[in-house]
C-alpha cells in the first residue's frame, strides 16, 4: 500500500469514527439566549443551566487552570439522549479562548483550560442546552 492510499485509509476511518458519535442536530431544538427572570434569586431549573467557573493556581508558565461545570450550587445538568449540553464556551474579557463539544450520556457539561489572564477583568462563559437554550454566567477578576 503507497502513502497516498493509506492516507485516503485513515482519512475514511477518521471520518467514520466522527460520524458514529456524532449527535443528532435535530435534537437541538432551542439556540436562544436565556436569563434568569430574577438574577438575584435564580430556580434551579435556571441553576441547573448557568455555567460555574473556578479557577485554580498558575502553572510555572504563568497559565491559570479554568474549569468551567454546568450548574451552580451543587445541581448538576444532566447527561442524557434527549436532554444535554451540547457545547460550552469560555471566554476572557469577550474573547474566545477555549470551546468544547459534547456528546449527549457519554459526556457532562465540563470544560477546562489553562489561561494567560494577566489583564483579564472578566471571565465568562456560555453553556449550549439543546432544549433550554444558551446561559451565561461570568466572575469579575
Amino acid at each position: 500500500m503507497d502513502r497516498r492510499d493509506m492516507l485516503k485509509g485513515a482519512a475514511a476511518a477518521t471520518l467514520a469514527v466522527s460520524m458514529l458519535g456524532a449527535y443528532d442536530q435535530k435534537k437541538i431544538v432551542n439556540t436562544q439566549k436565556m436569563q434568569p427572570k430574577d438574577p438575584k434569586n435564580p430556580t434551579p431549573a435556571e441553576l441547573k443551566h448557568m455555567p460555574e467557573i473556578r479557577m485554580g493556581g498558575k502553572d510555572a508558565k504563568g497559565y491559570t487552570l479554568v474549569e468551567v461545570t454546568v450548574g451552580q450550587h451543587d445541581i448538576i445538568h444532566p447527561s442524557t439522549a434527549d436532554h444535554w449540553i451540547y457545547e460550552i464556551a469560555l471566554f476572557a474579557d469577550g474573547k474566545s479562548v477555549g470551546k468544547v463539544s459534547l456528546e449527549p450520556v457519554i459526556s457532562r457539561g465540563y470544560l477546562a483550560a489553562r489561561v494567560k489572564l494577566d489583564g483579564v477583568k472578566r471571565l465568562s462563559a456560555v453553556a449550549k442546552c439543546n432544549l433550554h437554550g444558551d446561559w451565561e454566567a461570568g466572575i469579575d477578576l
